[in-house]
């Protein structure tokens, strides 16, 4: 091959592929440089330059020209070296940018084999992997069978693209009902949250702002035809639908269907939410191993407290008790006791937690307690501590602070996306962005 003819050929490969000739030229330079100085048992400083126009090669040991015409195998196979590899990494590009705009999207691909755990997956002119983590729990993939996935990760491994599948993720179950019900797929519908214990058991709030529309309903479908769809894809999943509302009592009882509840009340100082149903209705409330309260929490963000009427009344009298002896120092009296006891003050850990401020302020609206006898009944109460409940103190302390932390990074980071959004919309920026 002639230097025109390599330079032809290069030229081609560079065009068909998409590859940029000179990066590719630049490549061959230097692998030349490597082959050819072992070559050579070259001992200065070896340079090789191919010429653009040419196709020319010229090689310099020390700005010593270096006689190249035993070279012209070596260059026929480092060029071919060079080209493959930068064909392969055109292709893995390719593959990269395709299936990048694709993540976290279901695919569909079939089952090639499983590897120690992990199935692989044909989707056409590459694979992907389902790890063992990511498979739903009980599932069987025999080779050959059709299997649907969420993309959840596209990286470059080496020479290839790595693509791994998801059957467990929120996000596969999310897309099911993005494809499923048509309401949500045009914005009718918004789902406001999933949590899900795959193979087991799926929590979905959904909403509409508009008053014709029945959100669960439609996702059930008629006769439950979109449900037991998406239940099937996912093994038999059991799919909780629920109405969300901006209300935290009823957003809370609406996550704990099918089970009954009497009352919801949010304890301030221990942030967290009480929930007393009968006692028939307490294990379905709790769920099997605490499944249903423990996805009821996830889904609405509040650390939720099931009691039966029972519990809460035997915890109210031994909190009446602990309260007793505030009413026996006078600092209370009997309506102040159950003010304190609608308020949750109910053990000394709680109220020694807080600052005498804070006590005043958390039952104003109730009782007006002045700020001596607040500071009074902290001091008391931390007087009276056990071991144990000096250990609850602290920790409600330190929870304290973090979920204040969080709300003020929270607001910060509301705060610059609202600057942000203001920026953008700013008819005057228009200006200062065109050229």
């Amino acid at each position: 091959m002639d230097a025109q003819e390599f330079l032809r050929l290069i030229d081609s490969i560079s065009r068909d592929r998409g590859l940029d000739k000179d990066l590719m030229l630049d490549e061959i330079e230097h692998a030349l440089v490597q082959a050819a100085a072992k070559r050579f048992e070259a001992s200065g400083d070896f340079t090789l330059t191919i010429d653009r126009e040419t196709g020319e090669i010229r090689a310099f040991e020390d700005d010593k020209p270096v006689e190249l015409e035993s070279l012209g195998r070596i260059v026929a196979n480092v060029a071919k070296q060079v080209i493959t590899q930068r064909l392969r990494e055109s292709e893995r590009d390719l593959l990269y940018d395709e299936w990048l705009g694709r993540r976290h999207t279901i695919i569909n691909g079939t089952v090639m084999r499983a590897e120690r755990g992990m199935v692989i997956v044909s989707l056409g002119r590459t694979e992907a992997i389902l790890p063992r983590e990511e498979q739903i729990p009980g599932e069987i993939y025999r080779p050959g069978a059709v299997i649907r996935g969420f993309l959840i990760t596209v990286s470059k491994k080496g020479q290839r693209v790595r693509l791994v599948l998801s059957r467990t993720h929120v996000g596969f179950v999310r897309e099911l009902f993005y494809s499923e019900v048509p309401e949500i797929g045009d914005g009718l519908i918004e789902i406001k949250g999933i949590v899900r214990e795959p193979g087991r058991r799926t929590k979905i709030a959904v909403h509409t702002s508009d008053p014709r529309i029945d959100p669960v309903g439609a996702c059930v479908g008629m006769r439950g035809s979109r449900i037991t769809k998406i239940a099937d894809e996912l093994g038999g999943e059991k799919i909780d639908i629920i109405p969300f509302s901006e209300d935290p009592a009823e957003y809370i009882i609406n996550s704990l269907k099918p089970a009954s509840i009497l009352r919801v009340s949010y304890d301030e100082f221990r942030d967290r939410a009480n929930v007393v149903v009968s006692r028939d209705q307490l294990p379905l409330a709790i769920g099997k191993a605490g499944q249903n309260v423990r996805l009821s929490a996830r889904l609405t963000r509040y650390k939720i407290d099931v009691c039966s009427e029972e519990q809460a009344a035997e915890r109210r009298a031994a909190g009446a008790v602990v309260l007793q002896r505030f009413v026996d120092a006078g600092l209370i009296d009997d309506f102040g006791r159950e003010v304190f006891l609608d308020s949750f003050l109910n053990s000394l850990s709680v109220i020694a937690s807080l600052s005498a401020a804070e006590l005043a302020e958390g039952i104003e609206d109730q009782l007006p307690l002045d700020f001596g006898k607040a500071e009074q009944i902290v001091e008391m109460a931390d007087s009276g501590l056990s071991d144990e409940e000096r250990d609850e103190k602290n920790e409600l302390i330190r929870r304290r602070a973090e979920e204040e932390e969080r709300r003020s990074r929270e607001a910060e980071e509301e705060l610059q996306k609202s600057l942000a959004a203001e920026s953008l919309a700013d008819p005057a920026n228009d200006d200062i962005m065109r050229p």
